[in-house]
């Protein structure tokens, strides 16, 4: 665990921000679920111990600086195990990017016209089955700090 650590501050973190499609405004305010806000919000800080961590609305009309990752259920997105998923944030790290955005759509998901301007660089899929929009959103989070935790070797993850 040490050696990654070391590894990762030579690297320089990889700040997260989570894009909601759905979301203006007060963030909070978006959610209709307090639960979802409140565990969405939970990973989200334990995201931050490895870096900074944030969330927004997300303009689809304009593609963000950012690396950017979309979660999306269309036939061509990538279903990623835990371990793929640490796998392309540790390339991530590795590249050098400073900055990920993940894009969680509105109820509807994302328009097809949407997804060919954002050109996302993973479009991420959680398999076949439809979810909520929030409930997405706490997945991904959850997933993304699953992932510091392999790439960490922190015993959350415990190959499970």
């Amino acid at each position: 665990m040490e050696r990654s650590r070391e590894a990762f501050a030579r690297l320089g973190p990889v700040k997260i921000k989570f894009c909601l499609a759905w979301a203006s405004g007060n963030i909070a305010k978006s959610f209709k679920s307090p639960n979802a806000l409140s565990l969405f919000q939970e990973y989200a800080e334990r995201i931050g111990k490895f870096g900074d961590c944030s969330f927004s609305g997300f303009d689809t009309g304009k593609k963000p600086q950012a690396k950017l990752w979309l979660c999306h259920t269309a036939k061509n997105a990538k279903v990623l195990s835990s371990e793929e998923l640490a796998k392309s944030l540790q390339n991530l790290m590795n590249s050098g990017a400073k900055e990920l955005c993940i894009g969680i759509g509105p109820a509807d998901g994302f328009m097809a016209k949407d997804i060919e301007s954002l050109k996302p660089d993973i479009l991420w899929s959680f398999g076949p089955m439809t979810l909520p929009h929030e409930l997405a959103a706490v997945i991904a989070a959850e997933q993304v700090y699953r992932a510091y935790s392999i790439i960490h070797r922190l015993p959350y993850h415990s190959g499970h």
